[in-house]
């Protein structure tokens, strides 16, 4: 029986801690995120160590190893995410829904990290409003304990197991210094790239069980410094894992390895109250994103300090009741082995079968009023002809995306997302004067040559992209070229490549950008084309259509979303920046600013129930009109609009 060390509670409280505090976005738990890494180390030697033991005693059952870890994981899994359907069921649109039933079927089957590879950036805003998100990392972990444990079933001699670790844990770590350039996605969220945080966990219970672990009091304190400095400097920014990530593995790896009770580390981590949070730190973990996500989704302002410390709060409780209730009496149960495989087949698939109904059935629009799915319905923003990553790299123009009877467009829209939303106003507006319009967009890409998003899978191509839209557009006869992007997103990058090479934000020049913009600008207008720029609007912490829907809920059928000018103007300072330092002679500008802000106080996004904005940043088909309206104006000064009328908010 391994000797129950306090000190390594103590240290999963301040992993969780941190990763609580992280979601909770205190700024000064900017790197709290590396208490899962934390986690990862602590799974991989308490885990190892149990393995070994019955390993060395020649008792080590593939059988009983699952069934502990289904105990131990699985009925205070399947219960927080019980308790979620119910507040989803009630809170959450068709959209989210869907997504919500696809990541309850992947929580279900242990694979929730593929899931969320390829569906949300883990630290986007909107990520703090996804409630299965965190089981990303439990999906890491079911998955190393399937693969780990069948090292020992080939009775290979433990120093032999060892070193065959030991060339797992570098092998993972380079792939995972090399993934976090090329796929900085994917080594996020999938095992390669993890494994050698857990399997640093597994080194150290091989040096413990082999007799060398002697407590040193120096090296354990350095241990948790090392994690407090990644705690309080790391950024959402910093790539993990990686090398980088070896500050706060290592020193988790010399906690467990030096401290013991007699030493100041050990002392710390033995305070009663660390080690209580860390008995029920897996309850906590499964409780802190649902609790948070469901309260930002409920509410229409993004949730202050005190509010996110009365959430912690209740996270905790939630936390000891599931740790009393289900956790221990499960875990300490002694059913048979047929028992537990029956109970965890049973519950995953009955949450499976939820998942696919909610997929099935398109989000289950059917639990919402009719006036209400109506509104979501038809709030919507345009992603036809938007290229994406996954789309490869088509000829351009696409054949679909020239809105033109004579497929000789003289207006071109060039861009990303937004302005692939703007796109069909745009052929509306200009189709009623004979001009049409071919639409060059692709996710993540800012109309700028050799600038482009670093670090984002989703902005793979965009440097090939942009070059291939401008190439044609030279030798088009496109007449009019609109540039559109999400220029706030993009600006506020953590990274940016410009020419070649990587620029963190707060390094990144606007001189070095206005150069670029300048000079793609400057081309065209060399070729005889005139360019108009369109300027941003804010990026949302919450979704206008979402805000919209929310007052709809509680019983406002026309809702007005106001947005004050004063934060338009902050949240657009940094594009405005960039952009304004542009001085191209003959370039001209559009400012959604111009159209929606229509008093010295306010902006309004959504007037009388019709949303302007979908999302966070695209314009529905009533906000792309009012804007199509003003460039048609900006374009041809003696015809305002395809009616002649000015179409601004009133």
């Amino acid at each position: 029986m391994t000797m129950y060390r306090p000190e390594i509670d103590g240290l999963r409280a301040i992993a969780v801690l941190s990763v609580v505090l992280s979601h909770a976005n205190f700024a000064a738990f900017s790197g709290g995120f590396i208490g899962v890494d934390v986690f990862f180390v602590i799974s991989g030697y308490l885990i190892t160590r149990i393995i070994l033991g019955e390993y060395e005693r020649g008792r080590f059952s593939l059988v009983r190893f699952y069934e502990r870890r289904a105990k131990r994981i699985l009925p205070a899994l399947f219960f927080v995410a019980l308790v979620c359907l119910p507040f989803a069921w009630l809170l959450l649109m068709p959209s989210a829904y869907e997504d919500f039933s696809k990541s309850l079927i992947a929580t279900a089957f242990s694979v929730s990290n593929f899931y969320f590879w390829k569906k949300t950036d883990y630290f986007a805003t909107e990520s703090g409003e996804v409630p299965l998100l965190h089981t990303w990392s439990l999906g890491v972990e079911e998955q190393y304990y399937m693969l780990f444990p069948l090292l020992f079933l080939w009775r290979f001699r433990v120093s032999t197991i060892f070193r065959i670790v030991a060339v797992m844990a570098v092998c993972s770590l380079a792939f995972s210094e090399w993934g976090a350039r090329a796929i900085p996605s994917a080594n996020y969220y999938l095992l390669p790239g993890r494994a050698w945080e857990i399997l640093a966990g597994s080194l150290c219970a091989f040096y413990a069980i082999l007799g060398f672990r002697k407590p040193n009091g120096l090296l354990a304190m350095l241990g948790l410094v090392m994690i407090v400095v990644a705690i309080f400097l790391f950024e959402p920014s910093t790539r993990i894992p990686s090398l980088m990530a070896l500050l706060p593995v290592v020193g988790a790896a010399l906690v467990l390895l030096f401290s013991s009770r007699d030493n100041v580390a050990g002392k710390i981590l033995s305070q009663p109250a660390l080690v209580f949070v860390g008995k029920i730190s897996f309850s906590a973990y499964l409780w802190h994103q649902p609790v948070f996500a469901f309260w930002r989704i409920n509410s229409l302002e993004p949730p202050g300090p005190m509010v996110m410390i009365g959430l912690i709060m209740l996270v905790f409780v939630l936390a000891m009741a599931t740790w009393t209730l289900i956790e221990q009496p499960f875990r300490h149960n002694k059913a048979s082995v047929f028992r537990v495989a029956t109970a965890v087949i049973g519950g995953a698939l009955a949450f499976v079968a939820i998942g696919l109904f909610g997929v099935i059935k398109d989000g289950v629009p059917s639990r919402l009023d009719p006036k209400l799915f109506a509104f979501i319905d038809t709030t919507t923003w345009s992603s036809r002809c938007l290229i994406q990553v996954e789309n490869g790299l088509p000829t351009l123009p696409w054949k679909g995306c020239m809105f033109d009877r004579d497929g000789n467009p003289e207006v071109a829209i060039w861009g990303d997302s937004i302005g692939s939303s703007i796109t069909p106003a745009m052929v509306k507006e200009l189709g009623a004067r004979g001009d049409g319009i071919v639409q060059l967009t692709h996710g993540h890409c800012a109309p700028i040559l050799a600038v482009s998003i670093a670090r984002s899978g989703g902005a793979a191509n965009c440097d090939v992209f942009n070059q291939q839209a401008f190439d044609y557009l030279l030798k088009s006869d496109v007449k009019t070229v609109v540039l559109a992007a999400s220029w706030v997103g993009f600006f506020n990058e953590d990274y940016l490549n410009v020419d070649g090479r990587e620029q963190s934000r707060d390094s990144i020049a606007i001189e070095s950008v206005r150069e670029n913009l300048s000079e793609t600008i400057g081309r065209l207008q060399q070729d005889g084309k005139k360019v108009l720029l369109l300027y941003p609007g804010p990026r949302f912490s919450k979704g206008v259509a979402d805000q919209m829907a929310a007052i709809m809920l509680k019983g406002d059928d026309t809702p007005t979303v106001v947005y004050s000018h004063a934060d338009f103007r902050q949240n657009t300072a940094r594009a405005y920046a960039f952009l304004d330092a542009v001085e191209v002679e003959g370039l001209e500008r559009v400012w959604p600013e111009k159209i929606f802000c229509d008093t010295a106080a306010s902006c309004t996004f959504g007037r009388d129930g019709t949303a302007y904005v979908a999302d966070r940043s695209h314009f529905t088909r009533a906000g792309a009109s009012l804007v199509a309206t003003r460039i048609s104006g900006e374009l041809f000064p003696s015809k305002i609009g395809g009616s002649g009328q000015r179409q601004d908010i009133q």
